[in-house]
């Protein structure tokens, strides 16, 4: 499975090559968790806005139309539309600088500016949050990849993964084949073409393979933040019927190469149909003291 793998030219995309092998592995035999996401569970997502426009309405904030996907992503194919999220791991501490929160990993996902260290001026940006309000359940992949800021959740996983490959006569070349694509769905990827094969393999898990296609999404760790935090990834389907928007805010990012600060505008205040209406944040005294100053001769990329 694995020289089958590392033999397949990206550049050529032949999904029929692809696809062959992991019909080499019966549907049954493909060694899975399940992670369940329960009601009440919050949900973070992030759009760079267009250049000096707000997006004032719900849909604009979900998950993209179909037809405006051209490249291929982390858990998704071209032409196929899923809803990108970042979720808190249950050991998180806002205290603690090793334990990022998901506003800032979902920045680290969407924003290249932030990850440029060489690059400074200001980022307008929009924040939504989503609540699970049914359960969500998930396909899981052991975390074979290094990240070198695993928060507990990873390891909890890796350990029940452990444990019921221990109970069972596991298909050997189904082992070798989901341990092959765990380790590349926690490669940093330069270019989207890099991504033909593990997204391919999330597009048969959630909608081929007859053991897993039932599932609403897959959960994965955040590749930018180390392993710090958590990406999921859902069937739009799912979203309509399990995942309810909460509100939004816009957002300044002020850089400065190396030195970056997020800076709240206004929050949302109602919601009408699709419509989002927002309101002037109250910022302190101090606030828009330390905004004057970072901001100061910094220019708007949007």
């Amino acid at each position: 499975i694995t020289s089958l793998l590392d033999n397949i030219d990206v550049n050529n995309q032949n999904t029929d090559e692809l696809y062959e092998i992991f019909r080499l592995v019966p549907d049954s035999d493909y060694p899975l968790l399940r992670f369940c996401l329960f009601p009440g569970t919050v949900l973070i997502r992030q759009r760079i806005n267009l250049p000096k426009t707000d997006f004032c309405k719900i849909s604009e904030l979900g998950y993209p139309p179909a037809d405006c996907i051209h490249s291929y992503e982390r858990a998704n194919v071209p032409y196929q539309s899923m809803f990108y999220a970042c979720s808190f791991p249950r050991d998180y501490d806002a205290g603690c600088v090793d334990s990022p929160p998901p506003r800032l990993v979902a920045l680290m996902e969407t924003s290249s500016f932030f990850k440029d260290a060489q690059a400074s001026g200001i980022e307008r940006c929009t924040v939504s949050r989503w609540d699970v309000v049914k359960d969500l359940e998930l396909v899981a992949m052991p975390f074979l990849y290094s990240y070198s800021r695993a928060c507990k959740d990873i390891l909890t996983i890796n350990d029940a993964w452990n444990r019921e490959i221990s109970k069972y006569d596991v298909n050997q070349e189904g082992l070798e084949l989901v341990e092959y694509m765990a380790r590349e769905i926690g490669k940093p990827f330069s270019s989207n073409l890099e991504y033909f094969k593990i997204s391919n393999f999330v597009n048969y898990l959630l909608h081929i393979n007859k053991k897993t296609k039932n599932v609403d999404g897959i959960i994965y760790p955040s590749v930018p933040a180390e392993g710090s935090g958590f990406n999921i990834a859902l069937k739009p389907d799912s979203v309509k019927e399990k995942v309810q928007f909460k509100g939004a805010s816009l957002c300044y990012l002020l850089k400065r190469k190396e030195q970056a600060s997020m800076f709240v505008l206004n929050h949302s205040i109602s919601i009408s149909g699709d419509r989002i209406t927002y309101s002037p944040k109250q910022i302190d005294a101090k606030e828009e003291v330390r905004y004057k100053e970072f901001a100061e001769g910094l220019s708007f990329r949007n």
